[in-house]
C-alpha cells in the first residue's frame, strides 16, 4: 500500500507528538511517585514523633498518677498524726487541769466575781 510523503510526514509528526506526550506522562508519574514517597517518609516520620509525644505524655499521666496516689497516702497518715496528737495534747490537757485543781466547779462560781470587786480601780472620768 502506498503512502504519499504528505501523510507520511503527517503520521510521523503525530507519533512524535503522542511519543513526547508519553514520555511527558512518565516524567510526571515519576514526580508524583517521588512526591507520594517523600510525603509518605514525612507522614510516616511525623505519625512517629506523634506516637512518641503520646507514649511520654502517658507515661507521665501515669507517673503523675502513682504521685498523686502515694502523696493522698501520705496526707492520709500526717492527718492521722495530726488527730491523734491532737487528742493526746487535749488528754495531757485534761489531766493537767485536773492535777492543778483547774477543774473544779467552785472555779466556775466565781469566775464573775472580777467585774464585783469592790477595791477593783476604776478609771477617772473627765468631764471635758
Amino acid at each position: 500500500m502506498f503512502v504519499s510523503r504528505r501523510k507520511y510526514d503527517d503520521l510521523a509528526a503525530d507519533y512524535e507528538r503522542i511519543r513526547e506526550q508519553r514520555d511527558e506522562a512518565q516524567r510526571n508519574v515519576r514526580a508524583m511517585q517521588t512526591a507520594t514517597r517523600t510525603a509518605a517518609g514525612q507522614f510516616t516520620a511525623a505519625d512517629d514523633e506523634l506516637l512518641r509525644v503520646r507514649l511520654a505524655k502517658l507515661a507521665d499521666e501515669i507517673r503523675f498518677a502513682r504521685r498523686i496516689a502515694r502523696l493522698v497516702r501520705i496526707v492520709a497518715r500526717l492527718r492521722a498524726d495530726l488527730d491523734a496528737a491532737e487528742r493526746r495534747a487535749a488528754r495531757l490537757q485534761a489531766q493537767y487541769d485536773h492535777a492543778v485543781g483547774l477543774d473544779n466547779p467552785t472555779l466556775d462560781l466565781g469566775a464573775t466575781w472580777q467585774s464585783r470587786r469592790e477595791d477593783k480601780p476604776r478609771k477617772a472620768v473627765s468631764a471635758s
